[in-house]
């Protein structure tokens, strides 16, 4: 069998191409000004925008920190997050005009000025369940801890407080009646798999067993040959994306695309696009990130896999209404990269 990319727009990612990352970590807020340059693309006249065409397809809300600086991912970045942090994500996610729905209003602005109707599809992170919380809160009264070390007794907790994170996102959902968006799925938001966790394997293929039943997909984007990135399906996630982590330090080489895109096609997965604040600031930044777009057309992935796209916090809005041509440059080649006619190479 040929080995490939994951491709775009297939079923079993319910249907994307391109998925931009929307960071809502505590103090970052996004309105409807803020969304509409990632569901539509923007020209500015007169510093107003004009809404000229179609951007991304797909979005996966996620975040780091918690209002109390306590980390959803992984203890090497903070104090693990508990039950309330997982509530106040949930809380936030669903303000009113902001966040989700400033993306569903960003999707009703578009659709009243662009001919061919669409929907914008959404994956929601699902925080970590660390392994070393011992006092997770309480659910269905019961008080869960992750760090017990028999596996069987850890997993049921774990697995007990995604339930309850799905359960509580689904009902907020309902509620919101977000008519412009479709939900197509979750994210596992730890990006290796922890073999020295027992239970971590068995988890992860019970929370996928868990949407799926749902009717909901699961995916993942490990960073750059993360430990598991390459039996991402035997433990059901859907699709996944891998992550280059050339832009964040200038020491890793070019080669780096050669790597990730080899292993990208040998394991079907897609590639991430990925940016930091300092293309805004930095030529040498804005040279390095469209080193992504370039490798995209000299090893075929611009046209051939799934996108994910990694931008820090609100970078490529931001990149849109820059009044300095070389920033805003970096907006409309990100545009011709998703419309497949991006034509520098590496």
């Amino acid at each position: 069998m040929e080995k490939s990319y994951f491709p775009q727009l297939t079923s079993q990612s319910k249907g994307i191409k391109e998925l931009m990352l929307i960071y809502t970590n505590y103090g970052a807020t996004w309105q409807k000004d803020d969304a509409l340059p990632y569901v539509c693309y923007l020209e500015y006249k007169d510093n107003k925008p004009v809404i000229k065409d179609w951007f991304f397809d797909s979005f996966l809300f996620l975040a780091l920190l918690s209002n109390q600086k306590r980390a959803f991912d992984s203890p090497q970045r903070a104090t693990p997050a508990i039950k309330e942090d997982w509530q106040w994500w949930l809380d936030d996610l669903f303000e009113p005009g902001k966040q989700i729905s400033a993306f569903n209003e960003a999707f009703r602005v578009a659709n009243k000025f662009l001919p061919n109707k669409k929907k914008g599809k959404i994956y929601i992170m699902i925080p970590n369940p660390i392994a070393k919380v011992k006092e997770f809160g309480e659910i269905a009264g019961e008080s869960l801890d992750f760090s017990s070390a028999d596996a069987t007794l850890a997993t049921r907790q774990r697995f007990k407080a995604v339930k309850w994170f799905v359960e509580s996102f689904l009902e907020l959902y309902k509620k919101a009646n977000l008519d412009q968006i479709e939900l197509a799925g979750f994210y596992w938001l730890e990006e290796l798999i922890h073999f020295d966790i027992a239970g971590e394997t068995n988890l992860v293929k019970q929370v996928a067993d868990y949407l799926h039943s749902l009717g909901y997909k699961f995916c993942w984007i490990p960073w750059f040959r993360a430990p598991g990135h390459e039996i991402w399906d035997q433990v059901g996630f859907d699709f996944c994306i891998h992550q280059p982590n050339y832009m964040f330090n200038d020491k890793v080489p070019l080669q780096r695309f050669l790597d990730v895109s080899s292993d990208a096609k040998k394991y079907r997965q897609g590639i991430e696009i990925e940016a930091d604040h300092r293309v805004i600031t930095s030529k040498e930044a804005r040279e390095r990130f469209r080193d992504y777009l370039r490798a995209g057309v000299t090893y075929g992935f611009m046209k051939e896999a799934l996108h994910g796209y990694y931008q820090d916090v609100k970078v490529l809005g931001i990149a849109a209404s820059s009044n300095d041509p070389e920033v805003r440059a970096i907006y409309d080649d990100v545009y011709r990269f998703v419309q497949g006619t991006f034509s520098e190479e590496l």
